[in-house]
């Protein structure tokens, strides 16, 4: 009886790794382009968001109505059998997460928008995704980024 048990136990882990919801990922080796790098300053508030979702890279560029434009990336790195089975068990698969982009003029005043509000994504084990923002006006020369999981 203790060996049907161990069976129905191993069986179900099992299971729960063949349920695996991931993604991978293939892109060009030599690339052509040449993005604007910014340097980034990280407060982590939350260490268990920062152990899911890696912050990978920010760039920026201007639109063709010379309005500052924002992306940020960001790596699930939820993987593996056991990150996945607890993930499954704790109903983050996929993981869902809120972000919020506050825009600054060049004084370093943060500019009223309806852009500036917490908006909802999910993110599944292993995928790369892009966050992006277009500033309000011409008068915003920065920003900051908060990532929060959703409720």
């Amino acid at each position: 009886m203790k060996k049907t048990g161990l069976f129905i136990l191993l069986g179900g882990l099992l299971l729960a790794a063949g349920c695996q919801n991931s993604a991978n990922r293939v892109e060009n080796a030599d690339k052509v382009m040449t993005p604007n790098i910014v340097n980034d300053k990280r407060f982590v508030t939350d260490g268990f968001l920062a152990d899911r979702l890696k912050l990978t890279g920010i760039i920026t560029s201007t639109t063709a109505d010379d309005l500052l434009r924002v992306q940020i990336t960001a790596v699930n790195v939820r993987t593996g059998f056991f990150a996945q089975m607890w993930s499954g068990m704790t109903r983050e698969n996929p993981y869902p997460i809120q972000y919020k982009f506050t825009w600054f003029d060049k004084n370093g005043m943060a500019v009223d928008s309806i852009v500036s509000t917490w908006k909802d994504m999910t993110v599944i084990p292993g995928e790369e995704v892009q966050i992006q923002s277009v500033a309000p006006n011409r008068d915003c020369k920065d920003f900051s980024i908060q990532l929060k999981e959703a409720n």
